[in-house]
């Protein structure tokens, strides 16, 4: 079946991808956005990711109702066994912001700690300590406007196919190649692939949280091969996209990473 695997490279050439490492954080999911809990507006938590360290912002309220933040560098722990980042909160103090900036009034103490805990891409439990006083709360991605996809693109896949009806067919596979891609304001999604073996066109429903997008579609080929496809992790940059995807068909299971520069 060589030109299934021909046509999961080329279907994923839209879309470069793996199953996520475990070996650094820096190598799965980027957890910077701005996040909150969508029944308690008012207060979030801003998150900036560097390789395997988060810095964290917490924005909320202190006993008599003065807004003040806390802040905390979180490191990822692998030995946890989950996509846990833990660290120390503090909260520091200053002059004031309409006055001269002197450094040495700068003062910080440490509060308690703080732990990132991800469920998902999407979705994580903030848990922190202030001064002996413990918090726990669900929180997620804060949207605040839609991603536009829509361009042409050239780029690369690497994917890992699995549970494949021809064992022989399993196995780790990269390739290149063009696609096209439809975004209107509706929020429809068209990925239309153009591949030596044939076409492939991808159409499905997008969403977003934060700044991450996910197409849920159904994707055919011009040589018979279709089934059913999610796309996620979906980032638009300056330069191009990137993103990971899973598949499923009659033939095999599909993980992978993808990637493209806009042309």
């Amino acid at each position: 079946m060589r030109w299934f695997r021909r046509l999961v490279a080329a279907l994923a050439a839209a879309t470069l991808c793996v199953l996520a490492p475990t070996a650094g954080a820096s190598q799965g999911t980027n957890f910077s956005d701005q996040w909150w809990n969508p029944n308690e507006s008012g207060w979030g938590a801003a998150v900036l990711q560097q390789h395997d360290t988060l810095f964290i912002d917490l924005f909320v309220y202190a006993p008599d109702g003065r807004p003040t933040w806390y802040t905390a560098a979180a490191y990822f722990q692998p030995q946890s066994g989950r996509t846990l980042f833990a660290g120390d909160l503090y909260v520091t103090s200053g002059p004031w912001f309409g006055a001269f900036f002197n450094p040495n009034a700068v003062g910080k103490r440490k509060v308690g700690t703080l732990q990132f805990d991800a469920a998902s891409t999407d979705f994580a439990t903030l848990t922190y300590s202030v001064d002996d006083v413990s918090v726990t709360k669900a929180v997620q991605r804060q949207l605040w406007t839609y991603e536009d996809f829509t361009g042409s693109y050239y780029g690369g896949l690497v994917s890992d196919q699995f549970n494949c009806a021809n064992g022989s067919d399993n196995g780790h596979f990269e390739d290149l190649g063009a696609f096209q891609i439809d975004h209107p304001a509706n929020n429809t999604f068209t990925l239309a692939l153009q591949a030596s073996s044939g076409n492939c066109t991808v159409i499905g429903n997008y969403s977003q949280r934060g700044h991450m997008g996910t197409v849920e579609a159904n994707y055919s080929c011009t040589f018979g091969v279709n089934g059913t496809m999610t796309l996620y992790e979906l980032e638009r940059t300056s330069a191009g996209m990137t993103g990971r995807f899973v598949a499923e068909n009659n033939a095999c299971s599909v993980a992978g990473k993808l990637g493209g520069v806009e042309r």
